[in-house]
């Protein structure tokens, strides 16, 4: 999901806004392998994402999805009694 949100191929030194097809996936030689294709464009084009460059994206992923649940959460605050 995150190679087709942001991946995009160059039209005449601009990026397409199109977002791409994600075609095939293939892991070898510890990376991804993504075969992508614009149908507005008709143009294919591959792009390679590390083992680690996938962690970096799926810890990221994680840690926003844990904040947006811990905003969502109650907390209880302990009320001042008659003396405070």
């Amino acid at each position: 999901m995150n190679v087709a949100a942001t991946e995009r191929h160059i039209i005449r030194a601009c990026r397409c806004r199109r977002e791409p097809w994600v075609e095939h996936l293939e892991l070898a030689h510890g990376a991804y392998r993504f075969e992508l294709s614009c149908w507005w464009r008709e143009a294919g084009w591959t792009k390679t994402v590390t083992v680690v460059e996938t962690s970096v994206l799926v810890r990221g992923f994680v840690d926003q999805a844990l904040a947006a649940a811990q905003s969502d959460a109650v907390v209880l605050v302990p009320r001042a009694g008659p003396d405070a």
